[in-house]
Parts: C-alpha cells; sequence; structure tokens
C-alpha cells in the first residue's frame, strides 16, 4: 500500500512537473513570437500620425492611392498590386516603365476588392485617405494599413513616407533636391513671361475644364514657377466649365490641353470638332501656334507627385523655350 502510494506520488509530481514545463515552454514561445514580431516591424510617423508597418515589405499593395502609385515609379518599387489607371488591355500608363510590368492590377472597386485582396495577402496596404473609413477599418483586418494624402501640397511627405518604409530615403532625397534646383533655374528663365497669360484646360466629357490655381497643372505652373494667375483661373474655385466663348474672351497667350480618350467615351472627334471650330482658330495662342496637346500626359497625378512636378516643369520649360 505504501509502495502504491509512493508511485502515485512520483506519477502526479511528474504531470505536474511536464505541465509546468509545458506551461513555460508555451510562454516562452508566446514571448518570443512576440518579440520577433515586434522586431519585423517599425514605427514610423506621417503627417503627424504614428503608424506600425513591416520592417522590409515585399508585398505591398497599393488600393486607389494613385498618386503612390506615381511615387512608387519614380522611386523604383514596383508594386505587388495596384489599383489599375487605364484599361484590362492597359492597366498602367506607358510612363510607367518596367515598373508595373509583373504588378497585379485591381481592376475592380474598393468594396468590391477586399475579398481578393485578402487572398493576395499583403503586408502592407497603401491606400488614401479619401477612402470609405469602413472599407479602411476592413483592410486593417489584413495587413497595415496608411492612408495617404490626397491634398497636392503634402506631395513630398507622401513621398518621403513610402521612401521610409522601402529603404529609398536616400533616393528620394536625391530626387527633390535636383526637382528643386531645376526649379529655381525654370523661375530665373520664366521671369521674362510676368507678362502672359497661360492657361491649362483639361477635356472631360466633351467639355474644356479649368481649375483653381493650386490644382492640377496649375499648382506648378502658378505656385512653384510663379507664372501670373490669369484672371479667368483666379475667379474659379473648383472644376468648372469654360465654354470657347469664354475661352475667347480670356485669350491666353499659351494653352496646354489634357485629352484623354477614356474621360471622354474614346471619341477622338472631340478634340478634332474644337480645333475646327472658327472661334478657336481665332484664339491668340492658336493663331501663334502655342498651343500644346498633352506635353503632360493626362494620367500623371498632376502637381500632387514629384513625377507629376517634374513632367510640368519639364513641358513647360520646353514649350516656352522654343
Amino acid at each position: 500500500m505504501k509502495k502504491t502510494m509512493v508511485i502515485l506520488s512520483i506519477i502526479v509530481l511528474t504531470l505536474t512537473l511536464s505541465a509546468c514545463t509545458k506551461d513555460k515552454e508555451e510562454s516562452t514561445s508566446s514571448d518570443l513570437q512576440k518579440k520577433e514580431s515586434e522586431e519585423q516591424t517599425t514605427k514610423i510617423t506621417y503627417l503627424n500620425n504614428h503608424y506600425s508597418v513591416p520592417v522590409k515589405p515585399e508585398k505591398i499593395l497599393f488600393l486607389n492611392a494613385f498618386e503612390s502609385i506615381e511615387d512608387a515609379v519614380i522611386l523604383g518599387i514596383e508594386p505587388y498590386a495596384a489599383s489599375a489607371i487605364g484599361s484590362d488591355e492597359e492597366p498602367f500608363p506607358s510612363f510607367f516603365g518596367d515598373v508595373t510590368a509583373n504588378t497585379i492590377p485591381l481592376l475592380t472597386t474598393s468594396g468590391d476588392s477586399l475579398e481578393y485582396v485578402l487572398q493576395l495577402a499583403p503586408d502592407l496596404i497603401i491606400s488614401t485617405d479619401m477612402e470609405d473609413p469602413k472599407v479602411l477599418e476592413q483592410l486593417e483586418k489584413i495587413a497595415p494599413v496608411i492612408p495617404t494624402s490626397h491634398y497636392g501640397p503634402d506631395w513630398q511627405e507622401n513621398l518621403e513616407m513610402l521612401a521610409e518604409i522601402t529603404g529609398k530615403a536616400e533616393k528620394a532625397k536625391t530626387l527633390i533636391d535636383q526637382y528643386h534646383q531645376d526649379k529655381q533655374n525654370a523661375i530665373h528663365y520664366l521671369d521674362s513671361f510676368q507678362d502672359k497669360d497661360i492657361v491649362a484646360i483639361r477635356i472631360r466629357g466633351g467639355e474644356m475644364m479649368i481649375y483653381p490655381k493650386d490644382v492640377f497643372l496649375n499648382d506648378v505652373l502658378y505656385g512653384e514657377l510663379n507664372l501670373p494667375v490669369p484672371e479667368a483661373i483666379n475667379k474659379v474655385n473648383q472644376q468648372t466649365v469654360i465654354t470657347l466663348e469664354g475661352l475667347y474672351q480670356a485669350n491666353p497667350d499659351y494653352i496646354f490641353i489634357q485629352y484623354d480618350l477614356y474621360e471622354n467615351d474614346m471619341d477622338g472627334s472631340i478634340l478634332e470638332e474644337l480645333q475646327q471650330s472658327p472661334v478657336w482658330k481665332g484664339l491668340k495662342a492658336v493663331e501663334s501656334n502655342q498651343v500644346f496637346i498633352n506635353a503632360v500626359d493626362p494620367l500623371v497625378m498632376g502637381g500632387g507627385t514629384l513625377n507629376g512636378r517634374i513632367r510640368i516643369l519639364e513641358a513647360t520649360m520646353e514649350a516656352l523655350s522654343n
């Protein structure tokens, strides 16, 4: 009996020690996993908000963050997946080059893409502050999410944030410094154009649109290059239709036209008909051959990206140097 009790005591002690050892191992394993997880992430600050992101994200998905896709392209970062900008046949603009050659195009809206995004299993999602908050909540269950600013003047913070995450900070600095140097050279040259009116027009849905002085091309033309703001532009505070008669009344010295087929029901005749109009032909810019069509690709995200600013600056200098 006594021998039996001893054996039972040994068994109980063994089981207790085994359980303690298992609990300790599980606790240690959990602590190690937590530590590894923390070591694999880093904290960044972007526009006064703090985010925890992977140290070396390999599968960055860009959802409706069109400015950030351009930032990725100029930094040479291949997006894992990204919202399409063009058609099914050509989801990304040709000026993206080979950077998006292997990028998975997302051809549907944010809400419809959620299940597919889950299947893609990204390790970081770059979104936009214009996204539906409910969609952002769902995305955060899939991977860390950074909603980037669509406000044009935040272009540098946007670029630097993406560069910091992807180890491209030095390249971003070099590109930004070069842009500012080129801008100063351009400002010096364009000082002789202070008596000229330069207007940028975008044709959408068959109508000519003009924009406030800090939107699309205007932010660079007037805000960065210090060109005078025409009266017609000063009068608008949102996308506004300008009639042919209104354009004739403004009669600018130079006109930049952006015309994208996708924004005009794939109808190329709209531009042709405009150019055949007697009123159009009587414009000062037309008579002096100072109209520039798609000098800046209409798919470029305007002044909201460094890429856009560089392209607008280059197009302006090329146009006004002739």
